[in-house]
């Protein structure tokens, strides 16, 4: 992964002349004019992008293929002076084929995409972020199907889960976030930073202590072992919790996901 500004710029930023050369993730596709396609990138040197595929939607476009949501691919971008990079040419690395046999994986994937896509800053690069969504989406061609919506599958909660942690959002889940006094919980309050014990919980909203605990296992356990933390009956209250921080910190509501 290389980025090369131009010669006299001051960087890769907003307004650089630049070219970058790097692995990335198609995040979202949107039409664009006659042919264009408007791409959100998760590239791993820069981060979250916004890039325009000049001609991709054209019949005789070799880019058009390559460039579907959940596709990992070895991009070349270039920048002038405005915001939004351009593709030059892109190369898949992983299709990711098994995303598009079944339904409910590519709707789970499609919620994994978006969450990065709403919580992960503009051109801000995370390696663990990076890891986090190529390991979901790697997961979720072979996974299991599990009960109920796609979105409440345990790999889409658990990447979900461990997002909040690479984005500096993780609430208390341990402790009252009010008074500190140990669990179970009785509340939560995205506002008040986490859980709160049955004398707190009135400042914030009531909760089955199910959901804290199998967010805090999520959390604490590697993507692989997010079945055994989420109890099909307390996959909704996480999927809330998250939700619940995200409005809070970020103004952020997952269009995949239950309204709150």
């Amino acid at each position: 992964m290389v980025v090369r500004p131009a010669r006299g710029a001051p960087g890769c930023h907003t307004g650089a002349v630049a070219t970058l050369e790097t692995e990335a993730v198609v995040l979202r596709t949107l039409r664009y004019a006659e042919a264009d396609a408007v791409l959100a990138l998760f590239t791993r040197a820069a981060g979250r992008v916004s890039a325009i595929a000049k001609g991709a939607r054209k019949p005789t476009s070799r880019l058009g293929g390559r460039l579907q949501p959940g596709v990992s691919v070895q991009a070349s971008l270039y920048r002038g002076r405005g915001d939004m990079f351009t593709v030059r040419g892109a190369s898949v690395l992983d299709a990711r084929a098994g995303l598009w046999v079944e339904g409910w994986r590519l709707q789970a994937a499609g919620s994994v995409l978006e969450a990065v896509m709403r919580v992960m800053p503009e051109e801000e690069a995370s390696e663990e972020a990076w890891f986090l969504l190529d390991r979901a989406l790697r997961m979720l061609v072979g996974a299991a199907p599990a009960e109920g919506p796609a979105r409440l599958h345990p790999l889409v909660l658990g990447s979900h889960a461990k997002l909040l942690v690479v984005s500096g959002l993780l609430p208390m889940l341990g402790a009252c976030a009010m008074c500190g006094a140990p669990g179970p919980a009785a509340g939560f309050s995205a506002r008040a930073g986490g859980v709160l014990c049955e004398r707190c919980a009135h400042h914030g909203e009531r909760c089955e202590p199910g959901g804290p605990a199998a967010l805090a296992g999520l959390v604490a356990h590697p993507l692989a072992e997010a079945a055994q933390q989420v109890p099909a009956g307390d996959a909704a209250g996480v999927e809330r919790l998250i939700g619940l921080v995200l409005s809070e910190h970020l103004g952020v509501r997952l269009r995949s996901a239950a309204p709150l």
